[in-house]
């Protein structure tokens, strides 16, 4: 029991170090430029811990994400604001034509707009930290993997919600666990999403390989 609770308090330490560093860093960068180098670099580190490296040192690992990705995640951070500026002035437009015929038309393009955009914020991080491409490749790939892999898609946002329900119920939680404890679900159903669309290509290009042979 002593063993047990020794592991369960190392992870309320590292949740809660890490939930902090991502607020402070946030905050140095005036929320509108810290929030997503603190972002990329709070995931750069679950992604560890969903690898199963739980040595990494958590504040010189965050540091080192931080400034090394600052001026690539802001460009992501201004795209994703553009993208979003873009969607609210489309609802707001869409709102004024409700008498028209083009309404409806009008309504479901703002959804599925809004579908893909809501993927592109849950996966932009994680393949960021996933992957090494291209700056715009990282927007066609959060999308794209984000909308193959609906279910776990679905499943992420559901616990996410279920999250943020919880921190709102309980608003200290915040402070210390809603932003690391949503980054790590987040990571964790997403690799799982990543493991298996990497089988499937296996198993195409294995495919491929018997239909050539």
């Amino acid at each position: 029991m002593g063993g047990e609770f020794y592991r369960v308090s190392i992870w309320i330490t590292r949740f809660a170090w890490l939930n902090i560093l991502w607020l402070i860093f946030t905050l140095l960068g005036l929320v509108l430029f810290g929030i997503m180098p603190a972002s990329i670099a709070m995931f750069s580190i679950v992604r560890k811990w969903v690898l199963k490296d739980f040595n990494v040192p958590i504040f010189q690992s965050f540091l080192l994400e931080y400034k090394r990705n600052f001026f690539r995640a802001n460009l992501l951070g201004i795209v994703l604001y553009v993208i979003g500026y873009f969607l609210s002035v489309f609802l707001k437009y869409t709102g004024m034509m409700s008498e028209s015929n083009l309404y409806p038309v009008l309504l479901g393009t703002f959804i599925l707009a809004a579908f893909f955009y809501v993927l592109l914020i849950l996966y932009i991080a994680p393949v960021f930290v996933h992957y090494e491409l291209s700056f715009w490749q990282y927007i066609r790939y959060a999308i794209s993997i984000g909308a193959v892999n609906l279910p776990y898609s679905v499943s992420a946002l559901t616990v996410l919600a279920g999250i943020y329900y919880v921190s709102l119920k309980f608003p200290g939680i915040t402070l210390f666990f809603s932003f690391s404890i949503s980054a790590y679900v987040t990571m964790f159903i997403v690799q799982i999403g990543f493991t298996q669309l990497l089988k499937k290509q296996r198993e195409q290009l294995e495919e491929a390989t018997i239909s050539t042979s």
